[in-house]
């Protein structure tokens, strides 16, 4: 087995970045670097599209843990070849105020040690592309919630 695992810190409690998170219908209004398709509930399917060597393509998935608001983790790929288990981990911070979003993929098969190094060039899909995208929609709509001041710069 071969993991790789990206993190950040979201300025967000974590039920807010489920929030985003879990509404998959929605990815592609905020994520240049995945768009994951399906009703995430454990057993059903998905598809998880993604860029590779510049080319659009994607996987059908299966998702494995729905766990509001703490885990979200779905399969897929060729066993034996590169079967991957992807998971998006939310860990409370201060109090509840802030996330550590932890997000990667363990995979097995034969081809399992080449595709984490490739992950870890700018060849593959972007956990970390991925990752700043979520902390920037959850960032704009934790900004224009109600009641939340904005601070306006004079121009």
């Amino acid at each position: 087995m071969h993991t790789y695992e990206t993190q950040i810190t979201i300025d967000a409690p974590p039920a807010a970045v489920w929030k985003h998170l879990i509404d998959v219908a929605r990815h592609d209004e905020w994520s240049q670097h995945f768009q994951l398709r399906g009703d995430p509930v454990v057993g059903g399917p998905g598809r998880i599209e993604f860029s590779l060597f510049g080319f659009s393509t994607g996987a059908s998935v299966v998702f494995e843990t729905v766990d509001a608001p703490l885990e979200l983790r779905w399969h897929g790929g060729p066993k034996g070849i590169a079967h991957g288990s992807h998971f998006c981990i939310l860990e409370e911070l201060d109090g509840g105020r802030r996330t550590r979003f932890r997000h990667g993929e363990s995979f097995s098969g034969i081809l399992a040690r080449l595709v984490v190094l490739l992950l870890k060039t700018d060849r593959g899909p972007s956990y970390k592309g991925f990752n700043e995208d979520l902390r920037q929609r959850v960032r704009a709509s934790t900004d224009s919630a109600p009641g939340r001041e904005q601070q306006i710069f004079p121009r």
